[in-house]
């Protein structure tokens, strides 16, 4: 049972987010490795950056500079492209 719960977590946490977010990975690694709770929960908030949680931020960002220059979500994404950047969110 404790292996069968494990797995069905682990597949759950994939199926939303990936297989390598590092919030909750991290999160899930210090509580299996015997961590309390909140510092199970640091190790993974501590992970909140640009490119995880944070990718929001830069999102909205990047969409206002696109509307505020006129651009059409076609006209967005082939300007990213070519500068080669990521859409961040």
């Amino acid at each position: 049972p404790y292996a069968t719960k494990f797995i069905e977590m682990v597949l759950m946490v994939s199926a939303d987010h990936g297989p390598a977010v590092s919030g909750a990975h991290n999160t899930i690694v210090a509580a299996r490795a015997g961590k309390d709770l909140v510092s199970s929960l640091c190790s993974g908030l501590l992970t909140i950056g640009p490119r995880f949680g944070g990718a929001l931020d830069d999102a909205a960002s990047m969409f206002m500079t696109a509307v505020d220059e006129g651009m059409d979500a076609a006209t967005f994404v082939k300007t990213m492209r070519v500068q080669n950047k990521l859409i961040m969110g």
